[in-house]
């Protein structure tokens, strides 16, 4: 993936919305990575437009699994990661990790994952239905400094299950205006520029 690492002036963005789900069923007192039914589940969770976020390569080239989408805020950075729930797939899970982090692709700086707003981290949990519909899962970092033009998003390794094997990843560096929102918007209302001799 080619990509321009410039941008201008920052205009902040406002934060994106993130309604509260439904708890179904708390995690157990006694969780194990290793039981499905100790983990936490959860409904009716923020949805998202599809289409809105955009597919980012890692460096063994293969495509992340969720659209990202990126709001660059004040007091935060907000990565937006979006999953297209199936019709057939009625259940899910997710783990999110500590050590994750957003990483500024030409100092190497990491700003860590704070938190994922209304999810646990470190422990895997359950959707429950939403077919068809996109939901969104918001992740927290801290506010980046105006000089970060590229990122790399990098996932942390965890503890491997017969689910997961608990690999990390990390992207290709790619420009944060890329994944803003506004992003698309700006692509495809551009004029066509003509010649004219």
């Amino acid at each position: 993936m080619l990509t321009s690492c410039h941008t201008a002036r920052i205009a902040y963005d406002e934060r994106p919305e993130n309604k509260q789900p439904v708890l179904e069923r708390p995690a157990w007192p006694n969780y194990n990575l290793h039981n499905d039914r100790s983990f936490a589940a959860f409904s009716h969770i923020q949805t998202a437009q599809k289409g809105e976020g955009i597919y980012v390569q890692n460096e063994d080239g293969s495509m992340t699994g969720l659209p990202n989408t990126i709001y660059r805020c004040k007091d935060a950075t907000y990565l937006c990661l979006d999953y297209i729930v199936p019709e057939k797939q009625e259940l899910w899970f997710r783990r999110f990790t500590t050590g994750s982090a957003l990483i500024d692709a030409d100092t190497g700086d990491r700003y860590l994952l704070q938190r994922v707003e209304h999810f646990p981290i470190d422990q895997c949990f359950l959707t429950y239905g939403q077919k068809n519909e996109t939901i969104r899962f918001v992740l927290v970092y801290p506010p980046l400094p105006p000089s970060v033009k590229c990122i790399q998003v990098y996932e942390a390794s965890a503890e491997s299950s017969q689910w997961m094997n608990g690999t990390g990843s990390i992207t290709k560096p790619i420009s944060i205006e890329d994944l803003r929102p506004h992003a698309k918007i700006n692509q495809s209302s551009k004029k066509q520029e003509r010649i004219i001799r």
